[in-house]
């Protein structure tokens, strides 16, 4: 544990971590504890501090420090606690103790061009972000192979690895250039920075020169890697672009995955697919608990495909009792009740586009039939009409429910099933893919404290593992609504620590290490679990999924307990 000082001037705070030996407080610039408020002197306090115990002396300020309302003896030191409560002239302050990783980003947010404008030259060269790398490494680095390995050529991943570069990295400008024809691939910089604050990460090879301009020094030596590799990845590419072939068209590129995107393997390969299925006009069946991000695929569904440009409708089953579900989904004509007016229904506003009908597991069997019919017609009777209306519509439904149990029972109709389930796929729960929590966790707080107009520096390690450590429930949903909680208790340029998470997600029991053949096994079962529930346990379709053979796939269903649910 470390300790840090609290210091609150009007309805902000700020934090000051507290090293080993003296740390000097007032207005100064040259003071570690910098307070600037007209009631604290420039030479104002000393705080020693030595195996986490401290102690104050005031240096003879003009208004005087007190603990519990008692002025201190200017050059007298004395023992400081934590939660003790400081006054320095006009401003408090108190000391707390925190944990060593929540002093260290985890995730760190790059800054705003206006925050690099003006370094700090009393703050010493800042510490490269782990955070900032890791989101090059793992947003932007896979889009980068899937340039090299669709041959798009020198100049389109030039471009690619510039704009990566400039958007990941705390840079002042890169440029692209290339060493043949001496021309510009690639050029962005911030227009308001002082170039005299530049220093250079420069990558050369026969193809390229790569330069990324950034504030501090020590951010040009720790991303000099990152810049090698993009000038690397420009020269493969330009070495694999075809030279005797005549051109083609490149094939068209999928569809981009939502922000952000998933580093999970079965995620991304749901997504492939499903760039894939949206191709068609074929309905699809979408299972997994709530909050997993079922809409999330929906509407890439509707992005991806030809009826993109026509309305995405949806509507949640479970959140209407019948008869205005049924309202809802056909329309209604005048007169079916007094003072109702005509309106139409979801599947008339969705005409052309598709209809997402989320939680449709908890539908009354004759709304089903109801929906059946017209799926099957292709048009919609509004309820009180007599004239057919056109319904061309591309259904995409959801449900948290075990849809196999209610087809045995009788709650869900068969005949349904298989009208909106062409496709089926089933979404992961977050405990299923904690790789993700990371990326998610950081996009929904950028987003938040965008949205309030703060700038924060990121996520901490503390309160990154004990993000990744929680169960989650309520899956992506929870984690979106914790992040815009958090949000509301930061203070400008603060980390996202463990204190300010909810204590639920504090007090979670760290889960135990393990080893690399344990880790291999979860994403086995989890694997086959998945392509067996797409294929609804049709273990030869499953087996040619997995491109395994079938007798290997019953044995490693045998070894990792996998069974066929009731």
């Amino acid at each position: 544990m470390s300790l840090r000082l609290i210091v609150e001037t009007g309805d902000r705070k700020q934090r000051f971590p507290l090293v080993e030996g003296s740390n000097s407080l007032g207005s100064s610039p040259s003071c570690a504890v910098r307070v600037i408020h007209p009631s604290v002197s420039r030479r104002h306090a000393l705080i020693r501090v030595q195996d986490n115990r401290a102690e104050i002396e005031d240096q003879g300020s003009r208004n005087g420090t007190r603990i519990a309302g008692r002025r201190l003896e200017a050059g007298r030191s004395e023992p400081l606690t934590v939660g003790d409560r400081l006054a320095l002239g006009g401003v408090t302050a108190t000391l707390e103790e925190v944990s060593e990783k929540d002093l260290q980003p985890a995730v760190m947010f790059p800054a705003r061009s206006s925050d690099l404008s003006s370094p700090d030259p009393e703050g010493g060269a800042a510490t490269a972000s782990v955070g900032t790398a890791r989101m090059f490494a793992l947003q932007r680095l896979p889009d980068l192979l899937s340039h090299l390995t669709r041959r798009s050529g020198m100049v389109s991943m030039a471009q690619a690895v510039g704009a990566a570069l400039f958007e990941t990295l705390p840079c002042l400008s890169v440029e692209v250039a290339s060493v043949d024809s001496d021309g510009i691939l690639f050029s962005a910089r911030h227009d308001e920075v002082d170039p005299a604050f530049a220093h250079s990460a420069v990558a050369t090879n026969d193809r390229v020169v790569v330069k990324a301009a950034l504030v501090h020094p020590s951010h040009a030596r720790s991303y000099a890697p990152l810049v090698e590799t993009g000038a690397l990845l420009i020269q493969l590419a330009a070495d694999s672009e075809p030279q005797l072939s005549p051109p083609v068209s490149p094939p068209e590129a999928p569809h981009p995955l939502p922000e952000p995107p998933t580093v999970v393997s079965a995620v991304r390969k749901i997504y492939a697919d499903a760039n894939r299925v949206s191709q068609g006009d074929v309905s699809v069946l979408i299972r997994g608990a709530s909050g997993t991000g079922k809409e999330v695929l929906a509407r890439y569904l509707h992005a991806a495909s030809p009826r993109s440009q026509l309305p995405f409708v949806a509507l949640n089953c479970a959140a209407l009792p019948r008869d205005l579900l049924e309202s809802e989904l056909f329309g209604i004509e005048q007169g079916v009740a007094t003072g109702v007016a005509p309106r139409p229904g979801k599947f008339e506003m969705a005409s052309g586009g598709t209809l997402f009908l989320d939680e449709i597991g908890d539908m009354a069997l004759g709304t089903q039939a109801r929906i059946l019919r017209v799926l099957q017609e292709g048009e919609v009777y509004r309820l009180g009409g007599q004239e057919p209306r056109t319904a061309d519509v591309r259904v995409v439904a959801a449900s948290h429910r075990d849809i196999d149990a209610m087809l045995q029972d009788g709650s869900f109709r068969s005949d349904l099933y298989h009208r909106i389930a062409d496709w089926t796929v089933v979404i992961p729960s977050l405990v299923e893919r904690r790789a993700d929590i990371p990326n998610l966790a950081a996009f929904f707080l950028a987003r938040e404290v965008e949205r309030r107009g703060l700038r924060v520096a990121g996520i901490s390690k503390g309160a990154m593992e004990l993000l990744e450590n929680y169960d989650w429930p309520g899956n992506i949903r929870q984690l979106e609504r914790e992040m815009a909680r958090a949000a509301l208790f930061l203070e400008r340029g603060e980390l996202l620590e463990s204190a300010h998470l909810q204590e639920a997600i504090r007090n979670t029991e760290p889960r135990e290490a393990l080893s690399l053949k344990d880790r291999l096994e979860q994403v086995e079962h989890r694997e086959i679990q998945q392509a067996l529930a797409q294929q609804s346990w049709n273990v030869s379709a499953a087996a040619r999924d997995l491109k395994m053979g079938l007798s290997t796939l019953y044995r490693r269903m045998r070894e990792l307990g996998i069974e066929q649910p009731d």
